[in-house]
Formats: C-alpha cells, sequence, structure tokens
C-alpha cells in the first residue's frame, strides 16, 4: 500500500502541474538507457594482494589467466521537470526510477548501483530537487542539488548533495563567482552529539570568453562526523583543503583542455594520539589531466594525457606519514566516475581505475597512474560517428604493491614491474531516430607485468592474461 500511494502521489503531482501549465511554465526532459555488457576474465576472483579468493569484487581479473567470464544488463530511466514558477523562481528536479539497475535484480531495482534511496523497497528516487531565486543580489539556490562535478570529467563523480549557493550579480563579466555550503553529514539535530556533523564550503572564481574558459575553486571541508566516538584514541577530525583549476582553450582548429586538483590537510586530527599505533596523519596528494586536440573537417583526433599519484613508502614506516594516494578516497578518488576515455581503464561500469559498477583495482589505486593516449572520433554522416582510441598506463608509485609482494612471496628484493599495459578501443555510434541511438564498443587491453608479477608473488604458477570487452548501448532521449 505505502508503495501504491507513493507512486500515485509523484503521478498526481505531474498531472497537477501539467494542468496549471496556464500558470506554470512546465517542461520535462528525460532519457532511457539500456545497456549490454561482455568482460572477459572477469568472474570476481581477485587475486590482487590482500584479496585473494575474494569474490565480492566483479568486473575484470588480470591477475588469473583461469578467471571466466562477466555478462549482463542494466538499465536507466529518470526524467527531469523544471516548473518556472515566475520570471524569479524556478523549481528544478530529477526522479530517477531506476539507475545502472541490473536486469534480474529483483522487484526492488536493485543491484550494485540501483536506487540511491534510503529505503531500498522505494521505487521512485527523488535525486535533485532545488529552487533557484534571482535575487536582487544575485541567484540564491538552496535544496538537494547536482554535486561532484566541476571543471571537466576528470575529476567530476556526479552524485547528489544538500547546499545553499550564492551567485552575486555585483562581479562584472567575463568573471562570474560562486559561493556554496554543503551539508555532507547531520549528527547534531538529531543525534546527542554537539559538534559531530560534516561541511563543505566552496568559492568559486570563473572567467569565460568565446575562446577561453578558466576556473578556479577552493574548498574548505570540516568533518567531524567521527570526532564524538567516546574513546578519544578513535575520535578523529577530518578538516581538509582542495584546490582546484580548470581551463579549455581554442585557438583557430586547435583546442586544450587541462584540469588539476590538490588535496592538503588534516585527514586523521585524533582527539588523542598514541605514539606509533593512531599518530594525527595528514593528506598532500594531486592529480592531473591535460588533452590536445584539433578538429579537421569531419574528422577529431587528440592526444591525452592524464596522472594521478600514488601512496609513497613513508607509510610503510611512519604512523604520521601522509596519505598520498589520490585514488584511495583522498582526492575525488583521484579520477572521477564520469571521467571515461578508455573503455576498460576508465569505462563507465567496467573501469579499472574507477568504475561505479565495480570496485576499483586496489594495487593500481594505491599505486597511482601515468597514461598517455591518442582518441579520434570521426563522423562517417548525419547518422554514424566511428571512434578509435589507443593508451598506454603505467603506475606512478610501486613501493607499497612491491614490500606486499615481498612479504607474500617470502624473496627479499622481489620487483613488481610498473607497467600496466597498452589498450585500444573501437566504437561506431548510430543515430536510428532524432532521439534514438545505438552503440556499439569493443575494447582489449594487452596487460603489463605489472599483474603478472603480483599474481605470481602470491603464488609462482599463477599467471594473469589479456582482457577483452564488447558492449551496446541503447539511448531513448525526451
Amino acid at each position: 500500500m505505502k508503495k501504491i500511494i507513493s507512486t500515485v502521489a509523484a503521478l498526481g503531482l505531474v498531472v497537477g502541474v501539467a494542468g496549471t501549465a496556464s500558470a506554470l511554465d512546465f517542461t520535462m526532459s528525460g532519457e532511457y538507457v539500456l545497456e549490454g555488457y561482455m568482460l572477459n576474465n572477469a568472474d570476481g576472483m581477485d587475486k590482487s594482494l590482500g584479496d585473494e579468493g575474494n569474490t565480492s569484487d566483479g568486473g575484470f581479473d588480470p591477475y588469473n589467466d583461469d578467471a571466466g567470464t562477466d555478462s549482463g544488463w542494466v538499465h536507466t530511466f529518470r526524467i527531469k521537470p523544471q516548473m518556472k514558477v515566475n520570471d524569479k523562481i524556478t523549481v528544478v528536479s530529477e526522479l530517477r526510477f531506476f539507475k545502472d539497475a541490473d536486469w534480474g535484480s529483483g522487484n526492488n531495482f536493485g543491484g550494485s548501483t540501483g536506487l540511491s534511496n534510503d529505503d531500498s523497497n522505494h521505487h521512485l528516487d527523488i535525486y535533485h530537487l532545488y529552487m533557484d531565486y534571482m535575487s536582487p543580489v544575485g541567484k540564491i539556490r538552496a535544496g538537494r542539488v547536482p554535486t561532484g562535478s566541476w571543471g571537466g570529467d576528470f575529476l567530476s563523480t556526479a552524485s547528489s548533495g544538500d547546499r545553499l549557493f550564492w551567485f552575486p550579480n555585483f562581479v562584472a563579466e567575463p568573471f562570474t563567482l560562486t559561493l556554496f555550503v554543503q551539508k555532507t553529514q547531520e549528527n547534531d539535530w538529531y543525534g546527542s552529539e554537539d559538534d559531530a556533523d560534516s561541511d563543505v564550503y566552496e568559492v568559486d572564481l570563473t572567467y569565460k570568453t568565446d575562446d577561453l574558459l578558466l576556473k578556479g575553486a577552493y574548498d574548505y571541508t570540516n568533518n567531524k562526523a567521527n570526532s564524538d566516538s567516546g574513546v578519544p584514541t578513535t575520535s578523529y577530525d577530518r578538516q581538509n583543503n582542495l584546490l582546484k583549476a580548470y581551463g579549455v582553450a581554442k585557438v583557430g582548429m586547435f583546442s586544450l583542455e587541462a584540469e588539476w586538483g590538490w588535496m592538503f590537510g588534516d585527514w586523521f586530527d585524533y582527539d588523542q594520539e598514541v605514539i606509533g599505533v593512531t599518530e594525527d596523519r595528514d593528506v598532500d596528494t594531486m592529480a592531473f589531466m591535460l588533452d590536445a586536440s584539433t578538429k579537421m573537417d569531419k574528422l577529431n583526433v587528440g592526444l591525452m594525457y592524464f596522472w594521478a599519484e600514488g601512496q609513497d613508502d613513508e607509510i610503510l614506516t611512519d604512523a604520521d606519514a601522509d596519505m598520498t594516494a589520490a585514488m584511495r578516497g583522498t582526492l575525488n578518488d583521484g579520477i572521477g566516475d564520469d571521467f571515461n576515455p578508455y573503455y576498460i581503464l576508465t569505462g563507465d561500469h567496467t573501469g579499472m581505475l574507477n568504475s561505479d559498477e565495480y570496485n576499483d583495482d586496489s594495487n593500481m589505486a594505491m599505486s597511482g597512474v601515468n597514461a598517455i593516449g591518442v582518441h579520434a572520433d570521426y563522423q562517417v554522416t548525419d547518422q554514424l560517428t566511428m571512434h578509435g582510441a589507443v593508451a598506454y598506463a603505467w603506475a606512478d608509485d610501486i613501493d607499497i604493491v612491491e614490500a606486499a609482494a615481498i612479504a607474500d612471496s617470502g624473496i627479499a628484493g622481489y620487483d613488481v614491474d610498473d607497467e600496466y599495459g597498452w589498450e585500444v578501443d573501437l566504437g561506431a555510434k548510430y543515430k536510428l531516430l532524432d532521439n534514438l541511438t545505438y552503440e556499439v564498443r569493443a575494447a582489449y587491453f594487452n596487460t603489463g607485468d605489472f599483474f603478472e608479477d603480483i599474481s605470481q608473488s602470491v603464488n609462482a604458477t599463477n599467471d594473469s592474461d589479456d582482457l577483452y570487452l564488447l558492449s551496446h548501448h541503447l539511448t531513448m532521449t525526451f
């Protein structure tokens, strides 16, 4: 009954709004996406260090040449109603009936990344719902807003959060200024804790002309969610800073895009330190991306390099060593889930570095990454576009995984190579209708010695294996 009432109420809201369209300017967009995947060497039997025999990770398993094949379907349906109440007020929302839900996951539209509601039995997720008010001092935005995306895709993982924005109107063009505060976790309102919330504050300055976009931002995170555990040696604050920069420059047929992030500050600031056990620890990590491209008639070709810092070896010997691994939950996980230039290394649902369906490869996340590659898109006809890419990737710092390999193998001086390997991608997208497209993708990843060295440190008879991916995608928009 609860489900029926919720569904009827939601439909009633839409019908009611549509019925008063003469008083309100109501628009709605949305999409339905159906995707099918086949991954070889991906039965989840991850042989990475410290994770041997774990079947819960899923996704690609380059450490095991006996791994099987994973295949499945996922789909997404979401609508984005927008109501312009008057020339000063607009209400914007996004409703998700399911997001990346696995076919065959049951009536709750679940799956590993199904509905992100508090109760999985809810079939409707109000993912975004906020109001824009054009005040005399600039636009005010308040509510559950899109978060996690900033600048380009490199450090972006789209999500939602509760924020209050101010876009001051006293800043002259071509500059814009943005300020917001985000309530990430609330414990004081309904709990006994007096000061155990987590908040984020940001100031953002943008310069934009026809051929140049420059953005810079500073974030301050004040996370006290773990400060009132009742045990001083395990209670800690996390107060850190994030500097971000992004730019796009266009000169004739050439384009240059770059993004950089640096997180620093307190990662573990304990109420009471225990020397050698729970000492205060800072975070100090960076990531960077540069993409140079040119467009020649129907051909777009680019050269991309990106880097995310790995963990240095001081953490093995010093209890107060800095957290430097950008992809270990620090700098927006180093590479955002929205960054998908390569189908296997950085695939949307299948990426070894940043998948939003499976866990990333823990050894790669600890070791960081350097990657350089060429990408190209060619518009064959108005309906058909071809895509291709070739990339080479290697680790930034292998000290941590090498130390673990020495411990696992029992061989002093055991070496782990830093080569992740080569990837080759090929894709085609065909427009069936103005609002309906079909895309096929194929990818091959030639694994480097990094994976075999780690695998054989666990068992000398183990072998790594190359990886393949096939997928297709049907997208309907309205």
